[in-house]
């Protein structure tokens, strides 16, 4: 197995299930309703949908940075707003995190494994520092959405 393959078992894992660190997303996700994912019990805290939209974007800017694109993050992407005005909003906001997430760990696992260690152009970073980086993303949110969810009582 190479490097990049197991860089994306890794983040496969956080994202699906599987990791010894505690839930992944879809285990903390699971049965999160729309009011709790809109629900702000923590007052000065992101909501539950406003971290799954943050998190899509940053799974699809590291793909596309891995894929060669160079996409900057305006303050309205980063932090999108979470309008769910209805159930089935919330449905496709949770497929599109994972279908973002499972196309991020394809990119990943086909990322040629003896780049990892290439610096990347215009950044004072390698591609296994972005790589990781985002797994160490996609872990904190994790844990914040899990803390979330219990301290709402109800899902």
């Amino acid at each position: 197995m190479t490097e990049s393959e197991r860089l994306a078992e890794e983040l496969d894992k956080a994202l699906n299930g599987g990791a010894w660190h505690g839930p992944s997303w879809r285990e903390a996700l699971e049965g999160v309703s729309r009011q709790a994912a809109l629900g702000r019990p923590i007052p000065e805290a992101h909501s539950i949908a406003e971290i799954v939209l943050h998190a899509t974007t940053w799974h699809d800017v590291v793909r596309r940075r891995l894929e060669g694109e160079t996409p900057q993050v305006p303050d309205a992407e980063d932090w999108p707003p979470a309008d769910l005005p209805e159930d089935d909003v919330w449905s496709a906001v949770l497929g599109r995190l994972f279908e973002s997430g499972r196309a991020l760990c394809e990119t990943v696992r086909r990322f040629p494994a003896e780049r990892l260690l290439e610096q990347r152009p215009r950044v004072d970073d390698t591609w296994f520092a972005l790589i990781s980086g985002e797994l160490q993303h996609v872990l904190y949110h994790a844990g914040q959405i899990a803390v979330l969810k219990k301290s709402t009582g109800r899902v």
